[in-house]
């Protein structure tokens, strides 16, 4: 059905169609001759489909008509954002934005992107834990340049400048409104949460989920793609850390892992100019983990899937630890 009515708004001159050049824009199609279809699929929160051009490989994500997804109608909007005015100005690698464009009134959108995948391999490709070890360390450092370069940037206003005071708020509303068995972890995060912010004075973009299958490696060499910018936003350093070593890490990976992966991160950071001693960053880090407590537990409330609550049980015991 979603097709269906893909092809129809098509014809009418809709801003993206589905996966068949056919069914594109007409001006996208007149700029892009010669488009074939490689492959197309769904997932979570969006669709995809890569093509072959004249002009080299292409990537599409997209969502269709049929899926009138408000949340994931928001994301494209912060990815398509990132992608066109802050991207361009980081050194950190990225597939360049080649053409987007939204309808909020039938919740489409789509971003049009050079396919890296020719060119690229990702974590799949790891095979012992040697090579995954030095691939968790280029995690960390894409991450460390990623914050160092937009560390109190100039360009960080409007839409997004940062705003901890809403912040704030926002843990304040979701700690009064909690019911069941972590209503008092949300409570206790949310009145610590001023006094780790006060703590933590800079202010960067944050991927807002950064882990291992969001990078791709080029397989010439040199340090990964950042790929993904749907949860991008401003924040604290320590957020993405923390997303990294307390929701995504389990325990004994952390024990493995984790002095490890601060002290790269930190190394990284420095390199580029932020400056962090081991006692910053562990206020970062606390900040951190206390931040994605909250965006954790917001998330199984709305979609409580196995898979979340992992995260949860992860991020919860985490939390515990810094406690005892």
């Amino acid at each position: 059905m979603a097709f269906l009515e893909d092809a129809r708004a098509a014809r009418g001159g809709g801003p993206v169609g589905h996966s068949w050049p056919a069914l594109w824009p007409a001006g996208l199609r007149r700029e892009l001759p010669g488009v074939r279809r490689v492959e197309a699929w769904e997932g979570n929160g969006a669709a995809f489909a890569r093509f072959t051009s004249p002009s080299g490989p292409l990537f599409l994500k997209y969502l269709p008509l049929g899926w009138r997804d408000a949340r994931a109608y928001r994301r494209f909007g912060r990815e398509i954002a990132y992608l066109r005015d802050l991207a361009p100005l980081c050194p950190v690698r990225h597939a360049p934005l080649l053409h987007a464009a939204q309808e909020e009134g039938r919740l489409r959108a789509h971003l049009l992107t050079p396919d890296l995948l020719p060119e690229t391999h990702g974590w799949g490709a790891f095979q012992t834990e040697a090579q995954r070890g030095a691939a968790l360390l280029d995690v960390v450092r894409v991450m460390a340049q990623l914050h160092a370069f937009w560390a109190n940037h100039a360009a960080l206003r409007g839409v997004w400048a940062w705003h901890p005071g809403a912040l704030l708020r926002q843990a304040e509303r979701i700690a009064v409104k909690a019911t069941g068995p972590n209503h008092q972890t949300l409570r206790e995060v949310s009145a610590a949460l001023p006094d780790l912010l006060q703590r933590t004075p800079l202010h960067t973009i944050a991927h807002g989920d950064i882990h291992s299958g969001q990078l791709l490696w080029p397989v010439a060499g040199g340090l990964p793609f950042l790929i993904d910018y749907g949860q991008v936003h401003t924040s604290i350093p320590g957020e993405d850390l923390a997303h990294l070593l307390y929701v995504r890490l389990n325990a004994s990976e952390r024990t493995q892992w984790a002095d490890t992966l601060r002290e790269a991160y930190r190394e990284e950071a420095a390199a580029h100019g932020l400056s962090l001693s081991p006692a910053r960053l562990r206020h970062e880090e606390h900040a951190g983990l206390a931040l994605n407590v909250l965006g954790t537990l917001k998330t199984a409330a709305r979609s409580p899937g196995s898979g979340v609550q992992g995260a949860v049980q992860n991020v919860l015991a985490s939390w515990a630890e810094w406690l005892a």
